[in-house]
């Protein structure tokens, strides 16, 4: 019968312990190593939508004078009774006995309550619903979500408009009113099919999935480092009825290098004679554009300069992507 040695044993299991650690910490490099390199890739878009949403709540859409509202009032409750749509605010108005009510309201990011008259209320003129063009930055082909726009949907004081939910529609037609030193111009299009829905909506544009859209022979972008981009030349893509091409050139004026994200990553400059003479610049629409440089996507189109729309920012497409 063949008896082990106790002290030998124990010193087996340690060597046998300090093997298995330096294999199974060696895979955790290599894995890390291997994740690093797996570059994540989107799909630049630069496609007009139609945007619809509904929203959670009645907002102010018109100003008069004298009253107590602004654009964009969030109107939450009348009396302490809850208001979501015009159902809703009929019911408080004719419930109510006084003609003076409580009106409890978010504007921009407070809360507060003001005395209005039922008159105040039915001269507003209120809605629950949006509807506009923006273009879609990108779609993740992993993931088949999309980012839009590059700036947060708002109407007058609310800036972080509270959608239910929201649908994106493919365009066709497109017509151009064209940007001017003083008015940013505009993009319309008729609307055609449903391709997707949202409800975030950040400072940074909308996100959401895609549907009933093939992407299946797209190109595929690197995505940018913000320390990879750099100044001079890059290009916008934007699909339009009014020529074959889809890549603009434009230049990278200024980089705001920003440890904490802005929607104003980048001053930019459109120079593609082409697009000068169909928009005269930046126009309201090409909000969400996608901006490529050496073969990558690193950002959005975010903001015209009303005096000089030929100029804009954008925004860098990590903010967009994690924010």
């Amino acid at each position: 019968m063949f008896f082990r040695n106790k002290k030998s044993s124990k010193n087996m299991r340690l060597v046998f312990l300090f093997v298995l650690l330096y294999f199974f910490s060696n895979n955790l490099i290599y894995a890390d190593f291997d994740n690093t390199n797996n570059k994540r890739e989107l799909i630049p878009m630069g496609q007009v939508l139609q945007i619809d949403a509904n929203l959670d709540s009645l907002l102010v859409r018109n100003q008069i004078k004298n009253s107590p509202f602004v654009i964009g009032d969030e109107i939450l409750k009348i009396n302490n009774i809850e208001i979501k749509n015009y159902g809703q605010l009929s019911d408080a108005l004719n419930l109510s006995e006084k003609d003076s009510l409580d009106v409890y309201l978010k504007r921009n990011s407070n809360y507060l309550t003001v005395k209005a008259s039922k008159k105040d209320l039915e001269s507003l003129n209120l809605d629950n619903t949006l509807s506009g063009f923006a273009t879609m930055t990108y779609i993740d082909p992993n993931t088949k979500e999309f980012g839009a726009v590059g700036h947060p949907i708002s109407i007058g004081a609310c800036k972080d408009l509270p959608i239910n939910q929201g649908f994106i529609s493919s365009t066709s037609d497109l017509s151009i009113k064209k940007s001017v030193k003083g008015n940013v111009g505009c993009l319309s299009a008729k609307k055609n099919t449903s391709i997707g829905q949202f409800k975030a909506n950040t400072i940074f544009g909308i996100k959401g999935t895609v549907s009933n859209i093939d992407i299946n022979k797209l190109k595929k972008y690197e995505i940018a480092s913000l320390e990879e981009v750099k100044l001079g030349d890059a290009k916008i893509i934007l699909h339009n009825d009014f020529c074959d091409k889809n890549e603009f050139d434009i230049q990278i004026l200024s980089i705001d290098n920003q440890r904490i994200p802005q929607p104003k990553t980048f001053k930019i400059k459109i120079t593609d004679p082409d697009l000068l003479k169909m928009t005269g610049g930046i126009v309201q629409g090409m909000s969400g554009t996608p901006i490529i440089q050496d073969d990558k996507i690193v950002g959005a189109i975010s903001h015209a300069i009303e005096n000089n729309p030929q100029n804009g920012y954008g925004v860098f497409i990590k903010w967009m992507l994690d924010n």
